[in-house]
Protein backbone atom coordinates (compact mmCIF):
# COMPACT_ATOMS: atom_id res chain seq x y z
CA UNK A 1 0.00 0.00 0.00
CA UNK A 2 2.81 2.47 0.57
CA UNK A 3 4.76 1.04 -2.09
CA UNK A 4 1.75 2.46 -4.16
CA UNK A 5 0.73 5.83 -2.35
CA UNK A 6 4.74 6.76 -3.28
CA UNK A 7 4.18 5.73 -7.10
CA UNK A 8 1.10 8.05 -7.17
CA UNK A 9 2.51 11.04 -5.65
CA UNK A 10 5.46 10.37 -7.99
CA UNK A 11 3.32 10.18 -11.23
CA UNK A 12 1.02 13.36 -9.60
CA UNK A 13 4.18 14.82 -9.29
CA UNK A 14 4.85 14.38 -12.90
CA UNK A 15 1.71 15.39 -14.22
CA UNK A 16 1.65 18.96 -12.29
CA UNK A 17 4.80 19.12 -14.81
CA UNK A 18 2.93 17.78 -17.87
CA UNK A 19 0.42 20.68 -17.64
CA UNK A 20 2.96 23.53 -16.51
CA UNK A 21 5.12 22.81 -19.71
CA UNK A 22 1.99 22.25 -21.66
CA UNK A 23 0.74 25.90 -20.77
CA UNK A 24 4.01 27.44 -21.75
CA UNK A 25 4.76 25.43 -24.63
CA UNK A 26 3.18 25.27 -27.83
CA UNK A 27 0.66 23.17 -27.47
CA UNK A 28 -3.00 24.03 -27.43
CA UNK A 29 -5.36 24.45 -24.40
CA UNK A 30 -6.70 21.18 -25.31
CA UNK A 31 -3.72 19.38 -23.94
CA UNK A 32 -3.73 21.39 -20.98
CA UNK A 33 -7.45 20.48 -20.01
CA UNK A 34 -6.35 17.05 -21.07
CA UNK A 35 -3.37 16.56 -18.46
CA UNK A 36 -5.30 18.17 -15.49
CA UNK A 37 -8.03 15.68 -16.62
CA UNK A 38 -5.28 12.81 -15.75
CA UNK A 39 -4.46 14.72 -12.46
CA UNK A 40 -8.02 15.05 -11.08
CA UNK A 41 -8.03 10.88 -12.29
CA UNK A 42 -4.84 10.08 -10.33
CA UNK A 43 -5.55 12.28 -7.40
CA UNK A 44 -8.95 10.55 -6.89
CA UNK A 45 -6.57 7.41 -7.27
CA UNK A 46 -4.13 8.10 -4.82
CA UNK A 47 -7.03 9.89 -2.39
CA UNK A 48 -8.74 6.38 -2.33
CA UNK A 49 -5.52 4.39 -2.17
CA UNK A 50 -4.74 6.77 1.23
CA UNK A 51 -8.38 6.13 1.98
CA UNK A 52 -7.85 1.82 1.98
CA UNK A 53 -4.22 2.07 3.57
CA UNK A 54 -5.78 3.95 6.50
CA UNK A 55 -9.05 1.96 6.55
CA UNK A 56 -6.61 -1.13 6.52
CA UNK A 57 -4.57 0.42 9.58
CA UNK A 58 -7.42 1.32 11.45
CA UNK A 59 -8.88 -1.81 11.59
CA UNK A 60 -5.36 -3.77 12.19
CA UNK A 61 -5.26 -1.40 14.95
CA UNK A 62 -9.15 -2.28 16.43
CA UNK A 63 -8.12 -6.30 16.17
CA UNK A 64 -5.07 -5.18 18.20
CA UNK A 65 -6.94 -3.51 21.02
CA UNK A 66 -9.52 -6.63 20.40
CA UNK A 67 -6.57 -9.09 21.63
CA UNK A 68 -5.70 -7.49 24.23
CA UNK A 69 -8.78 -6.85 26.03
CA UNK A 70 -10.82 -9.27 28.50
CA UNK A 71 -14.01 -9.67 26.76
CA UNK A 72 -15.22 -10.24 29.93
CA UNK A 73 -14.25 -7.66 32.17
CA UNK A 74 -12.79 -5.00 30.17
CA UNK A 75 -8.72 -5.58 31.48
CA UNK A 76 -6.33 -6.36 29.68
CA UNK A 77 -5.50 -9.84 29.11
CA UNK A 78 -2.88 -11.88 30.79
CA UNK A 79 -0.53 -11.92 28.10
CA UNK A 80 -0.67 -8.30 27.12
CA UNK A 81 -0.11 -7.52 30.77
CA UNK A 82 2.84 -10.12 31.40
CA UNK A 83 4.72 -8.46 28.39
CA UNK A 84 3.65 -4.61 29.80
CA UNK A 85 4.72 -5.60 33.59
CA UNK A 86 7.97 -7.16 32.33
CA UNK A 87 9.10 -4.47 30.43
CA UNK A 88 7.98 -2.01 33.68
CA UNK A 89 10.06 -4.75 35.87
CA UNK A 90 13.34 -4.21 33.43
CA UNK A 91 12.87 -0.44 33.69
CA UNK A 92 12.18 -0.22 37.25
CA UNK A 93 15.35 -2.01 38.02
CA UNK A 94 17.38 0.07 35.84
CA UNK A 95 16.04 2.97 37.32
CA UNK A 96 16.07 2.18 40.99
CA UNK A 97 12.04 2.75 40.58
CA UNK A 98 10.00 1.03 43.64
CA UNK A 99 7.18 -1.62 42.34
CA UNK A 100 4.79 -3.68 44.26
CA UNK A 101 1.99 -6.24 42.75
CA UNK A 102 -1.39 -6.96 44.23
CA UNK A 103 -3.05 -10.40 43.92
CA UNK A 104 -6.60 -10.19 44.34
CA UNK A 105 -9.23 -13.04 44.45
CA UNK A 106 -12.97 -13.27 45.16
CA UNK A 107 -13.57 -15.46 48.32
CA UNK A 108 -16.01 -18.43 48.17
CA UNK A 109 -16.43 -17.75 44.22
CA UNK A 110 -16.56 -21.07 43.10
CA UNK A 111 -19.78 -22.09 45.47
CA UNK A 112 -21.37 -18.73 44.62
CA UNK A 113 -21.14 -19.98 40.75
CA UNK A 114 -22.06 -23.60 41.65
CA UNK A 115 -24.94 -22.10 43.55
CA UNK A 116 -26.34 -18.89 41.43
CA UNK A 117 -25.02 -19.61 37.83
CA UNK A 118 -22.19 -18.25 35.82
CA UNK A 119 -24.24 -15.36 34.82
CA UNK A 120 -24.48 -14.03 38.32
CA UNK A 121 -20.50 -14.99 38.68
CA UNK A 122 -19.88 -13.30 35.63
CA UNK A 123 -21.07 -10.35 37.35
CA UNK A 124 -19.12 -10.52 40.43
CA UNK A 125 -16.51 -10.33 38.36
CA UNK A 126 -17.62 -7.62 36.33
CA UNK A 127 -18.04 -5.37 39.41
CA UNK A 128 -14.80 -6.43 40.80
CA UNK A 129 -12.90 -5.43 37.37
CA UNK A 130 -14.54 -2.00 37.77
CA UNK A 131 -13.50 -1.58 41.66
CA UNK A 132 -9.82 -2.21 40.78
CA UNK A 133 -10.20 0.14 37.87
CA UNK A 134 -11.53 2.60 39.92
CA UNK A 135 -9.15 2.25 42.84
CA UNK A 136 -6.01 2.22 40.67
CA UNK A 137 -4.46 4.86 38.78
CA UNK A 138 -4.08 5.35 35.01
CA UNK A 139 -0.51 4.31 34.71
CA UNK A 140 -1.48 1.10 36.62
CA UNK A 141 -1.48 -2.28 35.09
CA UNK A 142 -4.70 -4.23 35.94
CA UNK A 143 -5.35 -7.68 34.62
CA UNK A 144 -8.36 -10.63 35.18
CA UNK A 145 -5.06 -12.99 35.75
CA UNK A 146 -7.54 -16.56 35.22
CA UNK A 147 -10.83 -17.41 36.96
CA UNK A 148 -11.71 -15.42 39.78
CA UNK A 149 -8.18 -13.99 40.37
CA UNK A 150 -6.50 -10.51 39.44
CA UNK A 151 -3.49 -8.65 39.48
CA UNK A 152 -2.31 -5.35 39.89
CA UNK A 153 0.94 -3.95 39.15
CA UNK A 154 2.04 -0.47 40.53
CA UNK A 155 4.53 1.95 40.55
CA UNK A 156 5.59 2.42 43.94
CA UNK A 157 6.19 1.05 47.40
CA UNK A 158 4.68 -1.44 49.08
CA UNK A 159 2.98 1.10 51.79
CA UNK A 160 1.26 2.36 48.77
CA UNK A 161 0.58 -1.10 47.54
CA UNK A 162 -0.97 -1.49 50.77
CA UNK A 163 -3.13 1.26 50.41
CA UNK A 164 -4.61 0.78 46.91
CA UNK A 165 -5.31 -2.86 48.17
CA UNK A 166 -7.27 -1.89 50.96
CA UNK A 167 -9.08 0.61 48.93
CA UNK A 168 -9.71 -2.30 46.36
CA UNK A 169 -11.10 -4.48 49.21
CA UNK A 170 -13.51 -1.42 50.36
CA UNK A 171 -14.33 -0.49 47.08
CA UNK A 172 -15.57 -4.13 46.57
CA UNK A 173 -17.93 -4.27 49.89
CA UNK A 174 -19.36 -1.23 49.23
CA UNK A 175 -20.14 -1.42 45.22
CA UNK A 176 -20.48 -4.95 44.91
CA UNK A 177 -23.95 -5.46 46.70
CA UNK A 178 -27.30 -7.18 45.57
CA UNK A 179 -29.40 -4.86 43.95
CA UNK A 180 -33.57 -4.61 42.97
CA UNK A 181 -33.45 -6.89 39.48
CA UNK A 182 -29.82 -7.52 39.77
CA UNK A 183 -27.86 -10.70 39.23
CA UNK A 184 -25.83 -10.09 42.49
CA UNK A 185 -27.12 -12.92 45.05
CA UNK A 186 -25.38 -11.38 48.39
CA UNK A 187 -22.47 -9.05 48.91
CA UNK A 188 -19.37 -10.23 47.71
CA UNK A 189 -15.44 -9.19 49.44
CA UNK A 190 -12.36 -10.50 48.15
CA UNK A 191 -8.82 -11.22 50.03
CA UNK A 192 -5.27 -9.70 48.83
CA UNK A 193 -2.23 -10.10 49.21
CA UNK A 194 0.83 -7.72 48.34
CA UNK A 195 4.51 -8.19 47.72
CA UNK A 196 7.22 -5.29 46.41
CA UNK A 197 9.81 -5.66 44.05
CA UNK A 198 13.03 -6.45 46.22
CA UNK A 199 16.53 -7.79 45.67
CA UNK A 200 15.96 -11.09 46.23
CA UNK A 201 12.50 -10.87 44.29
CA UNK A 202 14.05 -9.40 40.78
CA UNK A 203 10.98 -11.53 38.67
CA UNK A 204 7.50 -10.82 37.67
CA UNK A 205 6.61 -14.52 38.30
CA UNK A 206 8.50 -14.51 41.37
CA UNK A 207 7.10 -11.33 42.64
CA UNK A 208 3.15 -12.79 41.55
CA UNK A 209 4.18 -16.05 43.20
CA UNK A 210 4.83 -14.05 46.68
CA UNK A 211 1.83 -12.14 46.60
CA UNK A 212 -0.46 -15.18 45.87
CA UNK A 213 0.90 -16.45 48.77
CA UNK A 214 0.25 -13.30 51.39
CA UNK A 215 -3.47 -13.94 48.79
CA UNK A 216 -4.32 -17.35 50.31
CA UNK A 217 -2.65 -16.52 53.76
CA UNK A 218 -5.69 -13.57 54.03
CA UNK A 219 -7.66 -16.46 52.86
CA UNK A 220 -6.72 -18.61 55.04
CA UNK A 221 -7.04 -15.82 58.44
CA UNK A 222 -10.66 -15.06 57.79
CA UNK A 223 -10.89 -13.20 54.12
CA UNK A 224 -11.88 -9.82 53.04
CA UNK A 225 -8.67 -8.78 54.04
CA UNK A 226 -5.24 -7.60 53.01
CA UNK A 227 -2.17 -9.72 53.90
CA UNK A 228 1.36 -7.61 53.23
CA UNK A 229 5.00 -9.60 52.46
CA UNK A 230 7.06 -8.61 55.08
CA UNK A 231 11.09 -9.63 54.21
CA UNK A 232 12.85 -11.80 56.95
CA UNK A 233 16.11 -9.61 58.69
Amino acid sequence: MRVLAAAAAVVVASEFIGIAAALRGPSTFTDAAEELAELVAILAAAAVLHYLGRAERDEVSSLKRSAEVDKLTGLSTRSFFERAAARRIEQAKDNGTPIACVVLDVDDFKSYNDSHGHGAGDEILRCVARAMSESARVDDLVVRYGGEEFVLLLIGDVERAREVAERMRRTVQKKCVPEREGTLERPVTVSLGVAPLTEEIRSLERLIAIADAEMYRAKKTGKNKVSVFVQDG
